[in-house]
């Protein structure tokens, strides 16, 4: 039997482990995780164990250099863990059986010769192939408006900024144009993240707080966020043109829409990048050529959005498994190692 060991050193990633969870018992492999589950309230880990029904064998990080000879392969599923990585694992014999999950080329190390990358803008010259994060197990309608309940926008995760307020990654002035075009309109704009990221945030840009037509959830645990986002009609990644999505790495409102079968409405250069253009709401500069008639969309219309998203889950999720297959069994050999990592 294969027995794989998916390995986080760090709080950074855990919504990852839901593509490998899936395909592992897909094909009723063992799998035991090695990660310092306590010690993450924001964990993804119990939102998993409850999603595929399945108590995982989760154990701490200091017993992997003890366990090491249990396994065929390893998943390190956080490269931004490139600097806690064991030395033994550095050899030849382990760089063989490890592969990397790579959420920016900049974690890349010279010992980590095959490579997943989650986004086709992180460029690497290692072996490695292309998994989106994502997962069809969950197979429900999440969103559950409530009567007379305003349309909601959900957008999630934290906004990464210069220390003098300039944003690396997403565009704010999006927002600020819906609320000051569409100021009686019944909706909101309901922000997800981390509770110092919001203070922050809305720190450096106080119409956040002063709108009316802006919430802001901080704080929440995976199960809490996930019970929430039911509210939630469309998710807005509003990546800024130019900004980190487009050439460093992937904004994690992406797969967490896709996964939980709520609609995306996204610019045009940002579908295209993931395909996605089939399935997602679209727009060319501004959020505001496309939101009157977002706030008037049918039933039914919406209702296909989701279908033709399912639908590109099913086939992203098919590429994944046989993309993981490839890069683990597929007979691929490991170059020589420089002498020093021997």
């Amino acid at each position: 039997m294969v027995h794989f060991a998916l390995i986080q050193l760090t709080k950074k990633h855990t919504e990852i482990f839901g593509t490998f969870l899936e395909i592992i018992l897909k094909n009723n492999w063992d799998i035991t995780i090695y990660y310092n589950l306590e010690a993450d309230e924001y964990s993804f880990l119990p939102y998993y164990m409850e999603l595929f029904q399945t108590k995982f064998d989760i154990k701490s990080t200091h017993q992997l250099v003890e366990d090491k000879d249990q396994f065929d392969y390893f998943i390190w599923t956080s490269s931004s863990d490139e600097n806690y990585v064991p030395e033994c694992f550095k050899s030849r014999e382990y760089a063989e059986k490890s592969i990397y999950v790579q959420h920016q080329a900049a974690h890349m190390k010279e010992y980590m010769y095959k490579n997943i990358v989650v986004s086709p803008v992180i460029k690497i010259d290692n072996m490695n192939t292309y998994i989106l994060p994502i997962y069809r197990n969950y197979k429900q309608l999440h969103y559950q408006a409530a009567k007379n309940q305003p349309i909601v926008f959900g957008i999630i995760g934290g906004i990464r900024t210069l220390k003098n307020g300039k944003i690396l990654d997403r565009n704010l002035d999006l927002v600020k144009a819906i609320i000051e075009k569409f100021p009686n309109e019944n909706y909101e704009i309901q922000f997800f993240m981390r509770k110092w990221d919001w203070m922050w945030i809305s720190k450096k840009y106080p119409f956040l707080v002063k709108s009316k037509k802006i919430k802001a959830f901080f704080g929440l645990n995976t199960n809490n966020l996930i019970e929430k986002l039911r509210s939630v009609k469309f998710i807005l990644p509003i990546g800024k043109k130019g900004g980190w999505f487009y050439w460093q790495r992937l904004t994690g409102a992406l797969p967490l829409a896709i996964n939980l079968n709520i609609p995306l409405i996204i610019d045009e250069k940002m579908a295209k990048i993931y395909e996605l253009e089939q399935c997602s709401i679209l727009y060319k500069e501004n959020l505001t050529e496309i939101f009157e008639s977002v706030l008037k969309m049918d039933d039914s219309i919406y209702h296909d959005y989701i279908l033709k998203s399912v639908k590109y889950k099913r086939e992203i999720c098919k590429n994944n498994e046989q993309n993981l297959i490839d890069i683990c069994m597929g007979g691929t050999v490991v170059p020589p190692l420089p002498p020093h990592v021997m």
